[in-house]
């Protein structure tokens, strides 16, 4: 269905809609963008979970954060309706669609209400339906903009991180006393699903490679609290004082960590979004998700895909893991050997 424009002048206040997860949320950052350049003069507010707020704190093309818990009781779920009737959004963008946000974006009280079509009931909560026809998940978020009729023209996530947490993850590297002219590399091997889990014994052999190649280079595995076993595992596999474990940092450090290194690789999961929003060039292991869908990044960021017979599934278990198997070592590292030139960080960081 086509729509008629809307008058970014007529928009004084804009609510953006997407709870979690931090990947997803990095995909809606090119639309903020677009919403941002169609009216300038607008306050734009952003409602999130608690989990993933750090990742948006301070962030200039946000004037308020409404933050919700993830799974809040009565009393919490109608505080969020008070907070978003007290914004009084002109205009109101679901990226979600789930029923708890369709919900709140009825009640907001925005005259002009984008969500997705085939959501059942919660699409009739929508003045603007919208049916994105693109495989690329930041194309997906941006059709919401375009239903709008202003711009929405693709563009990398961009995370804006504060002095606090730059900060914060320059004095946890300082307590590993690392040389002044250390290079960094960052390796995730943890995930929450299987079919995203490389094999431990290959992100060690990765590893090595370029440890063996950068004779400043210093690896930093990194993990959430849960990974904490397997990430000192493969530091213990790794040269004395060449490795060091990062785990359970504060989400917002932990992308100012990202930001430092020279590359970062990643299974499919969300370290790897905020890895290319943070500016550093990312090497994404993909398995069951198509990259032209859920690595929609340009050079020098690089997608490993093996497209075996039965991807992509989007399955998150799965007894056959040929999708992972296909990644060997030797094709990780000559994509990775490439993303170490210089003009690699120079031109994700232009």
């Amino acid at each position: 269905m086509t729509y008629a424009v809307l008058d970014p002048a007529m928009v004084r206040r804009a609510l953006l809609l997407r709870p979690r997860f931090l990947g997803d949320i990095c995909l809606t950052l090119p639309a903020l963008d677009a919403v941002r350049a169609a009216c300038p003069q607008a306050r734009v507010a952003y409602l999130v979970e608690e989990g993933a707020a750090r990742l948006l704190e301070g962030d200039p093309r946000i004037d308020e954060l409404i933050v919700t818990p993830p799974r809040p009781n009565l009393g919490e779920w109608f505080g969020v309706v008070r907070r978003l009737r007290r914004f009084e959004p002109d205009l109101a963008l679901d990226f979600f669609c789930n029923p708890r946000t369709a919900l709140w974006t009825a009640l907001s009280g925005a005259r002009v209400r984008v969500g997705y079509a085939g959501k059942g009931i919660r699409s009739s909560f929508y003045t603007r339906q919208v049916r994105p026809r693109t495989l690329s998940a930041v194309g997906f978020h941006l059709a919401s903009v375009a239903a709008l009729g202003w711009a929405a023209d693709p563009t990398v996530p961009r995370l804006h991180l504060g002095e606090e947490p730059r900060a914060a993850a320059e004095a946890g590297l300082a307590k590993r006393h690392l040389p002044e002219d250390a290079r960094l590399v960052g390796f995730h091997p943890g995930a929450r699903w299987p079919t995203r889990r490389w094999d431990p014994a290959r992100w060690i052999g990765l590893a090595r490679r370029f440890l063996e190649r950068e004779p400043n280079g210093v690896a930093l595995v990194t993990g959430g609290v849960e990974d904490q076993e397997l990430v000192e595992a493969i530091v213990e596999a790794l040269p004395h004082r060449r490795a060091h474990a990062i785990v359970g940092w504060r989400i917002d450090c932990f992308v100012a960590l990202q930001a430092r290194c020279t590359a970062f690789v990643c299974g499919d999961t969300g370290p790897l979004h905020t890895a290319v929003a943070a500016g550093a060039p990312t090497l994404g292991l993909m398995s069951r998700n198509r990259p032209a869908m859920f690595f929609p990044y340009p050079a020098p960021h690089r997608a490993y895909y093996a497209r075996v017979e039965c991807s992509p599934c989007h399955r998150d278990v799965c007894e056959d893991l040929r999708c992972l198997h296909r990644l060997s070592v030797d094709g990780a590292w000559a994509l990775l050997a490439a993303m170490l030139h210089p003009a690699a960080a120079q031109a994700v960081r232009a």
